[in-house]
């Protein structure tokens, strides 16, 4: 499958079917895929997404961890969500776990700005803004933002647990208001 014909499917599943039945149907499109086949991996974190919004934890951690198993490569990293999913639970042990873990990954340099803007999300949903800011800074870490939509969203985050901790804005704030007055 290619990256385009995943995107088309993502969106056709999001647009046309109802809500109750995405996550089964994600999985369905998930299993007629070969394990590691690109966009399968993707699918069942979408189905797992869909299974957290509905508070199925088992059935979101069993797809999420069909991800971690299938091991193809997806726009976020499964452990990511399994952390959402851990804070949803108000599961503190792997909440460590899994930040713990990232954080590894982010020394190897092998996480995505998709999969920080994740986290980060996850951490600000449950008013852990320390946390937040920590994984909105990562990707600006090592440089400036370069203009990819991702970076705009992880700006504006990032400038959001900036105000809510009460911090004087800095230069990346100021990009991010930029961004936001260019968008209206």
């Amino acid at each position: 499958m290619t990256e385009d014909e995943l995107f088309d499917l993502l969106t056709a599943i999001e647009e046309r079917v109802p809500l109750e039945e995405k996550p089964a149907w994600f999985e369905r499109e998930a299993n007629d895929l070969e394990p590691g086949e690109h966009g399968r991996a993707s699918l069942l974190i979408a189905a797992g997404e869909h299974w957290q919004m509905r508070k199925e934890y088992d059935e979101a951690r069993r797809c999420f961890r069909l991800a971690m198993r299938d091991g193809g490569e997806s726009g976020s990293d499964p452990i990511a969500n399994l952390l959402s999913l851990a804070l949803d639970e108000g599961d503190a042990g792997s909440i460590t776990e899994f930040d713990k873990t990232l954080r590894g990954l982010v020394r190897d340099d092998e996480v995505s700005p998709t999969t920080c803007h994740l986290v980060a999300e996850a951490y600000e949903i449950h008013d852990q803004l320390r946390q937040a800011l920590r994984w909105y800074n990562i990707p600006f870490t090592h440089g400036y933002p370069d203009g990819e939509p991702g970076d705009a969203a992880l700006l504006q985050g990032r400038r959001r647990v900036r105000t809510a901790l009460g911090l004087a804005p800095d230069q990346l704030d100021v990009m991010a208001d930029d961004l936001r007055q260019n968008r209206q």
